[in-house]
């Protein structure tokens, strides 16, 4: 059976996708950036790590916010669980 999501988490399952497949691109990117190169300059690696790790850093805050609305969501089953 599958849940239904509240709207807040369907944002963020949106932004999580998103920032999943940036983060899987940029990757690629730098595993093959020396691919039919002889040399690359450090700034573009610098620059393609620098996004990574934006990417990296808002995906932990969302991991976060989502489980904050998990609690949120599920706080009610809890409290009639106890009763």
């Amino acid at each position: 059976m599958k849940k239904k999501l509240t709207p807040q988490l369907e944002e963020y399952k949106k932004d999580f996708e998103y920032h999943h497949k940036k983060i899987g691109e940029l990757e690629w990117k730098l595993a093959t950036i020396f691919y039919g190169k002889k040399a690359v300059a450090r700034t573009e690696i610098d620059k393609l790590e620098i996004r990574l790790e934006n990417h990296r850093v808002f995906m932990s805050n969302l991991i976060e916010d989502i489980q904050d609305e998990i609690n949120k969501v599920n706080r009610p089953l809890w409290d009639n669980n106890t009763k």
